[in-house]
């Protein structure tokens, strides 16, 4: 990661953190939501973006998170509850990634459905580890034996789990796994004819986008301060595909703009609502809205708005050189 990325990492993170600060309770809400939604984006963005393996079982992946965080947390665990959610959803994957090793494209996409569904089901019925419909209440998340209660205190630790996601994913995807990865993504075959063992390659990405889900997934949980099977259905897996696009698929910065967007989007056209005095209206409108962005991302700019940005900063740093005069030298008098 070029140090320029770095340095804009950490300003963004001290920026959301003295957002969370000065803009009050509701404010800070929206910041770890958008910091919460963000990770699980760049996990979801490692496997479809990067490895290209296409998953509509993020939701679930999230909820076997909140639910294993919770139950380590309940039992008396620290902030390293987030540690054994990472490891319950990595499993998790790793186990729905299974078909991927003989399944490609459409035919495992639907594997993914299938697995999502099963995993609905084991929420609902599995209710000494998950209560059942009701949901599992959850103790707030401890941080050296101080409870995490403000939406201050969630907002600053999600926004630090947020730069270590995306830095370790960053180191990742220099290394030589990362390569294999985008191999993967163009051709299974030419992956194998380089040598890359495709089979570890995909088990690999599954095991580390899951374990980064399920930490999303138990930040979740300890911010709602309740696992309910409800949370962690298909329409959630459905906004995780949604950020990705949005954002830009296989970027860096993609899936975070993209969380930001369609996390606030539906805030946005609520307080639209309420200031034309049509907020039924609009609010059917918000239904839909997902669909449309993704559709319309899809038509007029597949790359996402990750691209859109990057033009843009490219024009304003061509317009700036452009502004600079250039420097006259005068000849020496002889």
């Amino acid at each position: 990661m070029k140090a320029r990325q770095l340095v804009l990492g950490v300003a963004l993170a001290l920026a959301g953190v003295a957002l969370s600060y000065t803009t009050g309770r509701f404010g800070a809400y929206l910041v770890h939501v958008v910091a919460i939604a963000a990770i699980g984006a760049l996990s979801l963005n490692l496997l479809i973006g990067y490895c290209g393996q296409v998953s509509f079982a993020q939701g679930a992946l999230l909820g076997v998170g909140a639910y294993a965080a919770g139950n380590l947390g309940n039992a008396g665990g620290d902030v390293l509850s987030l540690l054994g959610g990472g490891i319950a959803a990595a499993i998790a994957s790793a186990l729905i990634g299974l078909p991927a090793l003989r399944l490609r494209g459409l035919y495992f996409a639907i594997a993914t459905l299938a697995a999502q569904a099963i995993l609905e089901y084991l929420f609902k019925t599995v209710e000494p580890l998950t209560n059942g419909v009701s949901g599992l209440v959850i103790r707030p998340l401890t941080l050296l034996g101080t409870p995490v209660t403000s939406d201050q205190a969630l907002a600053a630790v999600s926004i630090v789990v947020l730069l270590l996601a995306w830095l370790v994913i960053g180191w990742v995807m220099r290394t030589d796994l990362g390569r294999a990865f985008l191999v993967v993504r163009e051709s299974e075959i030419v992956a194998k004819g380089m040598g890359i063992d495709v089979r570890r390659t995909k088990m690999w990405a599954f095991l580390i986008s899951g374990f980064v889900a399920g930490v999303a997934g138990g930040l979740l949980g300890f911010a709602t301060r309740l696992a309910n099977p409800e949370a962690f259905t298909l329409d959630l897996s459905a906004d995780y595909v949604a950020m990705i696009i949005v954002g830009g698929l296989g970027s860096s910065l993609g899936p975070v703009i993209g969380a930001v967007f369609v996390t606030l989007l539906p805030e946005a056209i609520q307080r639209l609502g309420e200031a034309l005095n049509a907020a039924d209206l609009l609010s059917a409108l918000r239904e839909m809205a997902f669909g449309v962005l993704i559709i319309l991302f899809l038509i007029f700019e597949p790359r996402g708005l990750a691209a859109l940005l990057r033009r843009a900063t490219a024009r304003a740093t061509v317009a700036r050189s452009a502004a600079v005069p250039e420097k006259s030298y005068s000849s020496r008098p002889s």
